[in-house]
């Protein structure tokens, strides 16, 4: 059989079985690699051309130093005075949630630790407020995927890289991704804002916004003024982002502030096995040709003027069931150099824009990381869990997430991805 095709089923296999099996894609996926490397008889060094050092130390340094800042709580402390800022204007909360949100995940620790950070800073502005939990959670995560490809976060080293690897790159890197994809939560959000009533407020006693107590202490401040010397490096130097919050973390650690233990336990390793594993399948999917047979598949369904419709739905779908980060991007992102191959016209950044946004809104389903972290948090408060069942709020929740793919297929079908990118 055509190695193409093995590898492909191979990699939908991997996929399959760590959504059933509930185990990491990327280690099954090195497995299956070196099946397939048995089989037909391709060298060790090649197999391990498709692990990426520099997307390893890129992964883990930003993890260790945003590891140090989360543990503190520095980001805690300075987005719940920036909640401050809405005072007792209710309606002005959910965009300064959605401005937290970005803020904390563009900063650099991208968006997996920031999904975490947000229902715990949301819900209980929320119920002070007389806001709805959920609605307020939702506008946070949205900012957080919102400021998933700034420039100095994890997953933008991911996906620059796959764009590298395909010639696709260009000078702004991941800058136009993150405009389509802001645009797309901004949307996102005032659809879901109709959806829960988000005008609809519960009266509740008067109360201070956010406890006026909340002080930055000496090590939060340190902290702070790190992160600004790490994004100078890596803005204005152009220094390694990755080396660059290693050498940051180390001296964070050395002044006292954070232990090295814990700190390393907090780096998200099962994430960062994942996008690299699949990454050495992928390499013998693209040494194979399977990237060519995937891509010429996907163009079938496309025209011209659906292409970016029909890429977010299916990365989106794809998402549904298996990560965005670690399989639906290095998957789907090799085939856009391709399809415009066989599509003349279509924009390659577009489509590439189109995989990050349908490989990121679907998160909202109750099956993914931001849809969990909400059921989570509501489930653990006994009078909002109460007030919200939970098989409501599975339900809405599965809403959002097929919200989400409409509106971005209704975005990309009106040309509004295309005009943003001219």
């Amino acid at each position: 059989m055509n190695m193409g095709m093995v590898s492909l089923f191979a990699l939908a296999v991997a996929i399959i079985l760590g959504f059933i099996r509930k185990s990491n894609v990327g280690i099954i996926s090195i497995g299956m690699a070196l099946i397939i490397a048995v089989v037909y008889h391709i060298k060790t060094g090649d197999i391990m051309k498709g692990f990426s050092t520099s997307l390893f130390l890129t992964m883990t340094g930003v993890s260790y130093l945003f590891s140090i800042v989360t543990e503190n709580r520095t980001l805690a402390v300075v987005a719940a005075k920036l909640i401050q800022l809405a005072g007792k204007h209710r309606m002005l909360i959910y965009l300064v949630m959605f401005a937290c949100g970005f803020i904390i995940c563009a900063v650099g620790p991208g968006a997996i630790p920031s999904l975490a950070i947000i229902p715990v800073l949301a819900i209980p502005v929320a119920v002070e407020a007389g806001i709805n939990p959920v609605l307020l959670c939702l506008a946070g995560q949205m900012g957080v995927q919102g400021g998933r490809m700034s420039p100095i976060t994890p997953e933008s080293a991911v996906v620059l890289k796959l764009m590298q690897d395909q010639s696709l790159s260009t000078s702004a890197g991941t800058v136009p991704i993150l405009y389509c994809l802001l645009l797309t939560e901004v949307f996102l959000f005032l659809s879901t804002f109709v959806y829960f009533k988000g005008w609809k407020f519960t009266e509740v006693e008067a109360r201070e916004d956010v406890d006026a107590s909340l002080q930055l202490n000496k090590e939060q401040i340190i902290s702070l003024i790190a992160l600004v010397v790490m994004i100078l490096c890596v803005l204005v130097l152009k220094m390694n982002v990755g080396l660059t919050s290693f050498l940051i973390g180390s001296v964070l650690i050395l002044l006292g502030i954070g232990k090295e233990g814990k700190t390393i336990k907090s780096i998200p390793w099962n994430v960062i096995f994942m996008v690299l594993g699949v990454g050495v399948l992928m390499n013998i999917v693209v040494l194979s040709g399977g990237i060519k047979l995937l891509a010429n598949s996907i163009s079938y369904l496309m025209s011209t003027s659906t292409a970016s419709a029909v890429m977010v739905c299916i990365s989106g779908f794809m998402s549904f069931f298996s990560s965005g980060l670690g399989v639906v991007f290095p998957t789907l992102i090799p085939t856009c150099s391709k399809i415009v191959e066989n599509l003349p016209g279509v924009n390659p950044v577009e489509l590439v824009s189109m995989v990050v946004i349908g490989g990121t809104i679907t998160g909202f389903s109750p099956i993914s990381t931001a849809g969990a972290l909400i059921m989570a948090s509501i489930s653990s408060d006994e009078e909002q869990a109460e007030k919200y069942p939970q098989n409501k709020l599975f339900v809405d929740l599965f809403v959002v997430a097929f919200l989400a793919l409409i509106v971005s297929s209704v975005l990309g079908f009106l040309g509004i991805y295309t005009m943003i990118l001219k």
